[in-house]
């Protein structure tokens, strides 16, 4: 026999005494061409015994300490398996090659999901491992803020300004101790001295001046921070901790930009040095309390920071492991494989309440479920009729939807808005109506006939999205209109393919009204998304929510706005405000916050 297979034959005795007996039972993988095998006791499956019969290639990775197949990959806890490996054995398993790219990805695959050895479990600095639901291409806060980019990113980077989650989101020192603002145009930073970067570098104004320069917001790489610091004109080295930034108009959300996303600070030598933007994101250096130290289609990992300047974290590693499937992050919460995992739907809270340590945190987010109706090229004619529109929005209860898919966790919102906006929040303004008999009024308005109507969706990027749109179908044929559900597999075939309906999640990016109405939908932006949709009122509207700092004027403008894209000339549907459920384990101390960040900091664990 082989080397290897004398190896697997230990390996797959080892797992046989580990999991307390003969696999129980043997299931066939629709994603592979293995069986997995299901164990008695919680750790996950194997099918080393299949490999080896069928004489499937395995290989040990020394680095992560973790044996993979390349039909499923599966652990074996390394205390349990090197005292089995003579050199020569250890030395041919180095040398085997794998096809990691096409490892599944899912419940069937939890048995591989860089695990860490459960010895580092008992150390002092724990090693927490993260199930999420997607991961990005790389790191890069600039140009990426989807919901599953910024809980990574935020742990590597910081900003100037700091919200305080813990105190209803106060704005704070972060990489500044403070700031001055003069007249809505101009603000100046006193840098916090001492401050590291992850290369070692000290953080200087040269750095923060740099993070906002024109020659950092232009070409095609951090397209976010030239959308949300387009208006800014210059930013000046003071002296070495002071860093002057003006901008060309009139900003009545300054402080707020500079304390939320893609306001992170990057390190100028390490952005200058690397051959391209891609490849900074790959590695990129920040001051946060974790640095990059792998980047991996099916894994990141960070590693603690020790010189931070807010305190060593409590943590020794993070590592992110894409799990697609709802199934596979809630079954490795409970195998122990995973401390966190993130998208927890309200109808599996029960499945993790049945289980002593784990539980479902979380509650309602920073951010709107939302449809879109685009009017553009690529979408069905009817959808330029504002009867049209206007019936699909009134065909729909919101609220049975958040009764039915939440439990009634969710909320519905007075508007495209959140109470967050603070003086800006317009707590007068109705709530969406849900009118069926106007809906077929507006309906045979519109000369509608019975055409589909098609709605693209992808499934396990967005919580619930399915679930969601075949409740909206049926609501839709109540009152007559015909809407077909088409999955896709990726982003591109939605927004570069005909779509009528789309969903959308608008998330809070500043604490005001701009963040999501103004942002999303300016001509700008409608131009370059290509909906067809052109509102002379909105607009009008939109600059002076934009550019004047009188609290009543903003708040009447929005308030023209919402009217405008709700219910005159509807752009869309506001559903819900989302709900932001994870789950942990019950022994580790940490909390969520209303945006999608996940802090692992040594504030937060």
């Amino acid at each position: 026999m082989p080397g290897r297979w004398k190896f697997l034959a230990s390996a797959i005795s080892l797992i046989r005494h580990h999991a307390g007996g003969e696999p129980r039972s043997q299931t066939f993988c629709k994603n592979c061409t293995a069986f997995s095998f299901k164990f008695s006791s919680p750790h996950p499956p194997c099918n080393l015994e299949i490999c080896a019969e069928a004489s499937i290639s395995c290989a040990i990775d020394f680095k992560t300490r973790q044996t993979y197949c390349n039909e499923i990959y599966c652990l074996i806890e390394w205390s349990r398996i090197e005292s089995t490996l003579s050199p020569d054995s250890r030395e041919e398993m180095e040398m085997l090659t794998i096809a990691r790219r096409g490892l599944l990805k899912g419940a069937g695959a939890l048995a591989g999901l860089t695990m860490l050895p459960r010895a580092a479990r008992a150390q002092q600095r724990r090693d927490i491992v993260v199930g999420v639901q997607r991961l990005p291409e790389n790191i890069s806060p600039g140009r990426d803020t989807a919901d599953y980019t910024v809980p990574i990113s935020y742990n590597v980077f910081d900003k100037l300004i700091e919200p305080d989650f813990h105190n209803r989101m106060q704005l704070g020192p972060g990489l500044a101790t403070s700031w001055e603002i003069d007249g809505y145009r101009e603000i100046v930073f006193t840098l916090r001295k001492g401050v590291r970067f992850h290369n070692g570098d000290e953080m200087t104004a040269d750095d923060v001046a740099f993070s906002f320069s024109r020659e950092r917001r232009e070409g095609d790489g951090p397209v976010r921070l030239a959308q949300f610091f387009s208006n800014v004109s210059e930013a000046n080295v003071l002296d070495e901790h002071t860093v002057q930034i003006v901008m060309e108009d009139v900003d009545p959300i300054i402080e707020q930009r500079f304390a939320m996303w893609s306001s992170e600070i990057v390190n100028k030598r390490a952005y200058r040095d690397a051959p391209s933007y891609g490849e900074w994101a790959l590695m990129p250096i920040g001051t946060g309390p974790f640095s990059v130290a792998d980047l991996n289609t099916d894994r990141f990992v960070l590693e603690a920071f020790d010189a931070y300047w807010g305190g060593p974290p409590n943590v020794r590693s993070l590592t992110f492991v894409e799990v697609p499937e709802v199934a596979g992050r809630i079954a490795g919460l409970a195998a122990g494989d995973f401390d966190v995992i993130t998208v927890v739907p309200v109808d599996q809270i029960s499945t993790i309440d049945n289980y002593d340590d784990i539980e479902v945190v979380g509650g309602p987010g920073a951010k709107l479920r939302i449809l879109i109706f685009n009017q553009g090229d690529f979408a069905h004619p009817m959808m330029k009729n504002a009867h049209f529109r206007r019936a699909l929005s009134l065909a729909v209860d919101r609220q049975l939807l958040v009764d039915a898919l939440f439990a009634g966790r969710a909320r519905v919102p007075n508007g495209l808005q959140l109470p967050s906006f603070g003086d800006v929040y317009d707590a007068d303004y109705p709530l969406p109506q849900h009118d069926p008999e106007r809906a077929r009024e507006e309906l045979a308005r519109s000369g509608y006939d019975g055409e589909v109507i098609d709605y693209p969706l992808l499934p396990n990027v967005i919580d619930t999205e399915v679930a969601v749109a075949e409740v909206l179908r049926e609501m839709w044929r109540a009152v007559g209109i015909n809407v077909e559900l088409q999955i896709r597999e990726n982003w591109r075939q939605i927004t570069r393919g005909h779509h009528s309906i789309r969903n959308m999640s608008a998330t809070m990016v500043w604490q005001d009204p701009a963040t999501i109405l103004w942002r999303l939908f300016k001509p700008s932006v409608m131009e370059g998304r290509g909906w067809g949709w052109v509102n002379d009122t909105f607009n009008a509207n939109g600059i002076i929510l934009e550019s004047e700092p009188d609290k009543a004027a903003r708040r009447d403008a929005f308030r023209a706005m919402m009217t405008e894209w709700e219910t005159a000339d509807p752009m869309g549907i506001v559903l819900f405000q989302e709900v932001w459920l994870y789950g942990k384990r019950t022994d580790l101390e940490w909390q969520p916050y209303v945006l999608p960040y996940m802090d692992f900091g040594p504030n937060n664990v």
